[in-house]
């Protein structure tokens, strides 16, 4: 196997459809690899270990929800693409599948033709490269290219707890969470390093990057009292937050 040859991801825990699956790629009109997970724990080592083209996940799962898997492996794998299957298409999956740029969505039971259109399209070179400006491309970390405002609201509605990272080619942060609530930020740039509320407004104002998920141990910080959405609105509100702080 090469590097030139894309790797899927199927995220599935029922076996009878994880083999329709199988069987359904193997008529694919391109080589590919294929990786198995039946469980989210099992998906999050196959991704650290293989570069993912195409992620098929499901929704419901043992361990956890497809769609909050997929929020975390946009940070992990910014060009992959993701194929969303479930059997209770609801149109509040849809939207939050939508928020982070899966645009296509197949329900069960899955339609043979269907399904390898759907792949087939996704594993094309021209659905992969991001040709826009960076101005137009957003943060390269996710799926979507969403805003960081993005970022931080989908890891808040997933109750997430964790650090992440955001990169562009002046400044440098982080952003702290804590069980679905921003606990703490920091930014480094030119003007030097600021923390709190103030650097979170910061981080949205920023207009392209790279974001990531970074490892934490021990306790985490807590700076910020306030809800993410009172943040969030806050940020929204001021236009040139780097413009004017001190």
């Amino acid at each position: 196997m090469t590097d030139t040859i894309p790797t899927l991801l199927l995220l599935e825990d029922t076996r009878t459809v994880q083999n329709y699956i199988r069987d359904v790629l193997r008529s694919l009109p391109m080589e590919h690899h294929l990786v198995v997970a039946k469980r989210i724990e099992e998906a999050q080592v196959l991704a650290s270990e293989h570069a993912i083209s195409v992620f098929i996940v499901d929704i419901g799962l043992p361990d956890g929800d497809g769609i909050d898997f997929l929020c975390e492996m946009a940070m992990l794998h910014p060009r992959a693409r993701a194929l969303i299957i479930t059997s209770t298409p609801r149109d509040d999956y849809r939207d939050r599948a939508r928020q982070i740029g899966v645009l296509s969505f197949l329900p069960k039971p899955l339609q043979r033709s269907a399904l390898l259109e759907s792949v087939t399209g996704l594993l094309r070179p021209e659905a992969n490269p991001r040709a826009a400006s960076p101005e137009q491309q957003g943060f390269e970390g996710t799926l979507g290219g969403l805003s960081p405002a993005d970022i931080i609201q989908l890891k808040c509605l997933s109750h997430a707890t964790g650090v992440i990272e955001f990169t562009t080619d002046e400044h440098y942060g982080m952003v702290w969470f804590d069980n679905g609530e921003v606990s703490h930020a920091e930014i480094e740039d030119a003007s030097g390093k600021r923390s709190g509320e103030l650097a979170v407004r910061t981080i949205v104002s920023w207009k392209a990057g790279t974001v990531r998920e970074v490892p934490h141990s021990g306790e985490l910080p807590k700076t910020i009292e306030r809800s993410w959405q009172a943040l969030l609105m806050d940020a929204a509100h001021v236009e040139h937050p780097i413009a004017t702080t001190t």
